[in-house]
């Protein structure tokens, strides 16, 4: 018999990006990263080695263990997902998730599926499509034989069923895994001067450079009939000249890389429409993060419409696993779709309040509301003001999107080289989003609805001139689009901001200091708050000023 509305614990439990997810029934209902509650990015703690050691992983011996250690290590997790919702353990139905360790956490009650058959879950039921190619592209999935691991997945998708059209698999060959454009582009972020985890970066770079090694790299690449063919160990032995440049120009080598990798990641979008029959492709495998394949691919491989799931690393398995328990499983009919990213757990008054009394005597605190600390903040952001915005629960994957948020005047065109340099401490390359009122988009970048920050479009030539701190040396945007449905309060804001100024958008980057991930509780925001140089702090209706900057 098919459980009614059935509690769904979805995980992952991959060598980095652990995470939780509750379903109630279909709807996600609450979820949290391994990272947001340790405070190490990614999961992974390098214990002093060089990330830019391409031997790091397995230094660390990230796959020991026993399946209790790895299930100790999710227990936290599963704690914060149970008692947001008022749960126990013992209300749980069913525990679905993936491991690509060689021992299992939660074996003893939990369903295991396919690694990237996860992926493509969390993008195709999360897209809310009718049916879709789906295309997972990642650094590597589940073994496929004795030497072989997945590396490039393409299914079928419609209603309930998800068909595996193509499988593309990579071998071991020193320390890199062939046919695997993840750990392809970890080359390229290597090679960039950067270290491991750090293909943001790279990506990042990548629009500051000309592609002028691109030559030396397609020497180890090879597109076939029904695959890319990629020599990695190749690639890396014979690329190793690009890693110290005697230019000293790292963004030709980054941007090389990435034209690669976005001729291959097109080749792969087009072998998918043309295996499925489909026009809407849903993307999902920690390459589905770059952003800027992504724009190529919608805007070049003759799709009706591309979607790309928020969480779209190992972070979003575990709602891949969760979306495959409802529906699957237990046939829970049509998908309706993501409705929200801010499935973090809420946090008490009394909780902020404990916060804030942390930092009193450096601040004016006033609880005001969060409408009026929408109006305020778009007050302080007219001004010049960077505002630091903290509201209820945690949004899900990488990039920050209104609740965990750093928001700034896109205007001022030393506003990107600052907070860099003196909140981000961080390379002073890296572009800053904006967060633009999604009716007027199309008026400033070539784009409709873009909620997650998922693609990069051109801008428009006012763009340029009038909001100059929130174009990257490419020409294009991280958008982030916002309607009042997606987030009323901050919306309200965008509105107010337009208002007083004219611009429909502010600057909208991540809430956090350098080294730690987005922060999750309001005793991390009021530290990173009380560590950094922002003047105004709103979170959850309480207006906060350092008394310096008390006007």
């Amino acid at each position: 018999m098919i459980p009614t509305d059935p509690y769904i614990v979805g995980f992952s439990d991959s060598v980095h990006d652990r995470s939780v997810c509750l379903f109630h029934g279909t709807r996600p209902v609450v979820a949290i990263e391994e990272e947001r509650l340790t405070r190490q990015r990614y999961g992974i703690d390098f214990g002093g080695l060089d990330r830019r050691d391409e031997g790091v992983f397995r230094k660390l011996k990230l796959d020991a263990g026993s399946g209790d250690d790895h299930g100790r290590r999710l227990k936290p997790l599963i704690d914060y997902c149970l008692n947001a919702a008022g749960i126990r353990e013992s209300d749980v139905t069913l525990w679905i998730g993936n491991s690509l360790h060689t021992a299992f956490p939660l074996y003893d009650r939990a369903v295991y599926i396919n690694h990237h058959l996860a992926h493509a879950a969390s993008t195709y039921f999360g897209s809310g499509a009718a049916r879709a190619a789906v295309l997972v592209i990642d650094g590597y999935g589940d073994s496929v034989s004795s030497e072989s691991y997945e590396t490039v997945s393409i299914y079928r998708a419609e209603g309930a069923e998800m068909e595996l059209v193509h499988r593309v698999a990579g071998v071991p060959d020193g320390l890199h895994l062939s046919n695997s454009l993840g750990i392809f582009y970890r080359i390229a972020t290597l090679l960039s001067g950067f270290g491991v985890v750090d293909e943001g970066k790279a990506m990042g770079l990548a629009g500051h450079g000309q592609p002028r090694y691109s030559a030396d790299i397609m020497k180890h690449v090879r597109f076939e009939t029904d695959r890319v063919l990629i020599d990695n160990e190749a690639i890396w032995a014979g690329c190793q000249h690009l890693r110290f440049d005697a230019t000293g120009d790292q963004a030709d080598v980054a941007a090389s890389f990435q034209s690669v990798l976005e001729e291959i990641v097109l080749y792969y979008a087009r072998l998918a429409k043309t295996l499925t029959g489909e026009d809407h492709l849903c993307l999902a495998g920690g390459v589905a993060l770059n952003c800027v394949s992504n724009q190529r691919v919608l805007e070049s491989a003759g799709l009706a419409t591309v979607w790309a799931f928020p969480a779209a690393a190992d972070n979003g398995i575990s709602f891949g696993a969760a979306y495959f328990g409802a529906h699957v499983l237990y046939r829970g009919g049509p998908a309706a779709g993501l409705k929200t990213p801010f499935l973090g757990r809420g946090y008490t008054r009394d909780e902020i309040l404990a916060a804030l009394e942390t930092i009193a005597d450096g601040v004016v605190v006033e609880e005001v509301g969060p409408m009026e600390c929408s109006r305020r903040a778009a007050v302080a952001i007219a001004d010049g003001r960077l505002v630091m915005w903290f509201q209820e629960g945690s949004e899900i994957g990488p990039r920050a999107l209104g609740h965990r948020s750093l928001f700034g005047d896109p205007r001022l065109p030393h506003a990107r080289d600052y907070i860099n340099a003196s909140v981000k401490s961080r390379e002073s390359f890296r572009p800053l989003a904006p967060m633009v009122l999604e009716e007027e988009a199309p008026e400033w970048f070539s784009c409709e609805r873009s909620p997650y920050m998922m693609f990069t479009p051109s801008v428009r030539s006012q763009t340029r001139r009038v909001t100059p701190a929130v174009v990257h040396a490419d020409g294009t945007a991280r958008v982030q689009t916002l309607t009042a449905d997606d987030n009323a309060v901050v919306h309200a804001m965008l509105c107010e901001f337009k208002r007083l100024t004219g611009v429909p958008m502010v600057i909208n980057t991540s809430f956090n200091i350098h080294g730690e991930p987005i922060v999750e509780t309001p005793l991390d925001a009021v530290r990173a708050f009380a560590d950094s140089p922002v003047p105004v702090l709103c979170i959850d209706g309480f207006h906060v000023v350092k008394r310096e900057h008390e006007q």
